[in-house]
């Protein structure tokens, strides 16, 4: 009876043949010494393809796979709702699991939604700059405070940037 390879034991056999091979071992040899096909071994040697250990694992059923639309619903009504307030709603429809899965989903879901994309803002030079103004208390050396005011200025098209401190 043939036992099937595991991902693991292919993809030392692909490493092995790739290292023979670059030792300049011939496809014969290499075949020979590893106890495999010339075919195999020549199969490998054009597609060095290591197998994805998780391709062949399926997906688990959920228990929150039937209420998953609601889910989504109500945070597209309100972002802000809880976990918690989700996992009652959810309790009164009939949902048998823990408050734990469905902080989880509640939490990978908003991750999603809060994710912020920033579009670099492109310019031709000498045509627009960034102003800011910022104000610091420093603190002299004989106790008073004084009040000093930073002006910057970012370039559009350089990004360099120029500060200055005002009285």
């Amino acid at each position: 009876m043939l036992r099937e390879e595991t991902d693991v034991e292919k993809k030392e056999t692909i490493l092995d043949i790739v290292i023979l091979s670059r030792r300049g071992m011939s496809q014969r040899k290499i075949a020979k010494k590893l106890g495999l096909s010339r075919n195999t071994v020549k199969k490998y040697l054009e597609n060095p393809v290591f197998p994805d250990s998780r391709s062949g694992m399926r997906r688990r059923k959920s228990l929150l796979d039937p209420y998953g639309d609601n889910i989504e619903s109500w945070l597209e009504e309100d972002l802000e709702y809880t976990a918690a307030w989700i996992y009652d709603r959810l309790t009164t429809m009939g949902f048998p699991g823990s408050y734990e899965i469905v902080k989880r989903k509640v939490g990978t879901i908003k991750a999603e939604r809060q994710k912020i994309a920033y579009m670099r803002f492109e310019t031709e030079p000498g045509y627009q700059g960034q102003v800011d103004f910022g104000e610091f208390q420093v603190e002299r050396a004989d106790g008073s405070i004084k009040k000093l005011y930073l002006f910057s200025m970012i370039l559009g098209y350089s990004r360099r940037i120029y500060g200055e401190l005002i009285e």
